[in-house]
């Protein structure tokens, strides 16, 4: 049998810098993505949307003609949409829930029989699942929260089938998924008949967080560091925003006050 690590979103971004680390320290990598543009030639790809249930099947059927077995399982696929929940639409809302929760639960249950004794299963979630609501954030927050929460139930259930789950909560790195999210104000600034003035305001409050982003290179060495642990923790945090931690840890009417306050 040969023994592989597989990573869910491997192709770009935070991906690509996880298979990096691997790799270049003696591990055997499966990177899937929705789409592989140009095959990179020291990992296997595997082009599967997670979101069609063919396409998870014959991912597994492949792997076990293959005979490969899993040391580890590796979440990093998402997407990033934002609305108000006013003007959103439920098909945004089921669209981002299929892809940053739906998808990944059924490609790791898919999975699961593959994994090796003592295997583990990395999630990443996100630095906002544990922070309070922020203003038209919810579809990619509790698309989130929901995969936050799915995680420490898995890791409960799996315990006892002797397998370690750890979720990671990171803050935003630099990647495709931060030029969304500024698209995103634009679209939402052009069409929206209650928030002009608030979508101006908070676009300038976002961009100044995502131009800190940090490099993924970082969140590409403590997912090895996790790998080669023996007994990782159960949760890791990666550049986390201070203003969005402080923020967070006021009472909500304060912070609805200062969310108020700030878009005057």
């Amino acid at each position: 049998m040969s023994k592989y690590i597989i990573v869910c979103g491997g192709y770009g971004g935070l991906g690509l810098s996880v298979c990096s680390n691997l790799i270049s320290n003696g591990y055997k990598v499966i990177s899937v993505d929705k789409v592989i543009n140009k095959p990179i030639n020291d990992r296997i790809n595997i082009e599967c949307d997670i979101t069609n249930k063919d396409n998870i099947n014959k991912l597994y059927e492949s792997l076990v003609k293959d005979n490969i077995t899993l040391s580890a399982i590796i979440n990093l696929v998402g997407i990033f949409k934002m609305d108000s929940l006013l003007e959103g639409t439920v098909d945004l809302m089921r669209d981002v829930i299929n892809v940053n929760f739906l998808g990944i639960y059924e490609f790791t249950q898919k999975l699961i029989p593959l994994l090796e004794p003592n295997g583990k299963i990395i999630n990443c979630t996100s630095e906002l699942a544990g922070y309070s609501a922020i203003p038209f954030n919810s579809f990619y927050t509790l698309s989130k929260v929901i995969y936050d929460n799915y995680s420490d139930t898995l890791r409960r259930e799996l315990n006892y089938l002797g397998y370690k789950v750890i979720k990671v909560q990171s803050g935003s790195f630099n990647t495709n998924l931060l030029g969304n999210a500024s698209d995103n104000y634009e679209k939402l600034y052009k069409k929206t008949n209650y928030y002009k003035n608030q979508f101006d305001k908070l676009k300038h409050l976002m961009l100044n967080e995502l131009n800190k982003s940090n490099n993924p290179e970082l969140f590409g060495k403590l997912i090895l560091k996790i790998i080669r642990k023996k007994n990782p923790k159960i949760k890791y945090c990666i550049k986390r925003s201070f203003k969005l931690r402080l923020m967070s840890s006021l009472p909500e009417k304060i912070q609805d006050k200062i969310y108020k306050w700030y878009v005057k």
